[in-house]
């Protein structure tokens, strides 16, 4: 029994690492990883995308953020514009690393991305509560 939740966790522990190592990975080759104050002060006046569920977007977001699903994005990025920084949040950074990395092979250059996602903002939001 002791080996059996041993090798679980062990297996659970590598997944975890690897999945982080992969998306920092992807991140350096694709966009620039910013900080809560840094996003804050850079996304002002430019596009800044919530990739999160609606419902988490309409209970909070950053402050004039739009909410466009990575779905959507994926089938059609026409929404964002190329010759513009486009800023990209989601819960975590799994999605947005994704988004930044199929953006960039699409040929948007200037990809932020808020560091560990939405769970870690410290900036101004808004509420709908």
């Amino acid at each position: 029994m002791w080996i059996t939740l041993f090798t679980i966790i062990l297996l659970w522990f590598l997944w975890y690492v690897g999945n982080k190592l992969w998306t920092n990975n992807m991140l350096k080759k694709s966009a620039t990883v910013l900080s809560s104050e840094d996003f804050e002060s850079q996304s002002h006046g430019h596009d800044i995308v919530d990739i999160r569920e609606p419902a988490k977007f309409k209970s909070k977001h950053v402050f004039g953020a739009r909410n466009i699903q990575y779905v959507m994005l994926k089938e059609n990025h026409a929404a964002l514009r190329k010759d513009r920084p486009v800023f990209l949040y989601d819960e975590n950074m799994q999605t947005a690393a994704r988004l930044a990395n199929m953006l960039k092979k699409e040929g948007y250059d200037q990809l932020y991305v808020l560091k560990n996602g939405f769970v870690d903002y410290k900036g101004k939001v808004k509420t709908n509560q």
